[in-house]
């Protein structure tokens, strides 16, 4: 498989879309240099961190560890198996799955900023032989066909409009009988979602669709659908919280998690308007697991 990626240029399949969106998580995104600070600020110096410590910055996904560990329970991820962790930030899933369920991970990640501070943190805390990670696109992804047991997507598919070709390469390096996991935001029943959002400042940014399109797509390839577990609440609440946060690190004229002032000012912004499309029902967010029957040998 794939180990951890250079810098040899831009990874291929990257698309305009593509561009924008590394770009913007790499000036939102947790820095290694800021991670390194909130250690210190709560007494642990950077050498002796462990797993758990790093978590306090690294899981950017809404629910945090709490969602990271219902979507490993959904999947069953188990010791030894080999997971795929697609769009993964600066490696908090990836670590988490490999230091509580004993899974091998391999983290792919566009950004290449984002990228180097996931390799920094998972050195930090030793963790290098059972998570390596990636510079590439979802679009092209840089592994074998039928590599990897499960599958994880948090918060990835509604930034790429070429959803027939991200699902597809999924669906390749799925094992037979393997889990794509998903804990993705969809289109809402309530109409058209307001800008900003988390991972889109304008609408050339996202690229939305109803979970029933994503659960339509996925039959075709013989994927089987399981329950829809909905978070939508739970999303609005961690935006809330997150606001509530943000604003008393500005008026400190702080930064905060691990960013800079002017990334959580931008933060605060788009949690402001994440909270309304949610409880508007623009937005719907939950956790689905696809099991790939139709490849399982007879």
């Amino acid at each position: 498989m794939a180990k951890d990626a250079g810098d040899a240029g831009p990874p291929a399949g990257v698309t305009r879309q593509g561009q924008q969106v590394a770009a913007h998580w790499a000036r939102l995104s947790v820095t290694l240099d800021g991670a390194l600070e909130t250690l210190r600020s709560r007494g642990i110096q950077p050498e002796q961190a462990t797993v758990d410590d790093v978590h306090a910055v690294d899981m950017l996904h809404m629910g945090g560890l709490v969602a990271m560990d219902a979507l490993a329970a959904m999947a069953g991820v188990g010791p030894g198996q080999q997971v795929l962790d697609v769009g993964a930030g600066v490696g908090g899933p990836a670590r988490r799955l490999a230091q509580k369920c004993g899974a091998h991970v391999h983290g792919l990640e566009l950004s290449e900023t984002v990228h180097r501070t996931a390799v920094a943190l998972t050195a930090l805390v030793r963790l290098q032989e059972r998570v390596h990670h990636t510079q590439g696109s979802a679009l092209a992804l840089p592994f074998p066909d039928g590599a990897f047991d499960v599958v994880v997507m948090q918060h990835v598919a509604m930034q790429i409009a070429e959803k027939e070709t991200l699902f597809a390469e999924c669906v390749r390096v799925l094992k037979p009988g393997g889990a794509l996991a998903l804990h993705e935001i969809f289109l809402g029943h309530g109409g058209e979602p307001q800008f900003p959002l988390a991972w889109a400042m304008d609408p050339t940014m996202s690229s939305l669709e109803p979970l029933a399109a994503c659960t339509a797509r996925l039959a075709r390839w013989g994927l089987q659908a399981g329950d829809f577990v909905e978070q939508t609440e739970e999303g609005r609440r961690y935006h809330a919280e997150n606001m509530e946060k943000w604003r008393l690190a500005l008026a400190r004229q702080q930064g905060a998690d691990g960013r800079s002032v002017e990334a959580v000012a931008t933060r605060l912004a788009t949690a402001t308007s994440m909270e309304r499309n949610l409880r508007e029902g623009r937005l719907q967010v939950g956790m689905i697991v696809y099991r790939n029957r139709a490849r399982q040998p007879r």
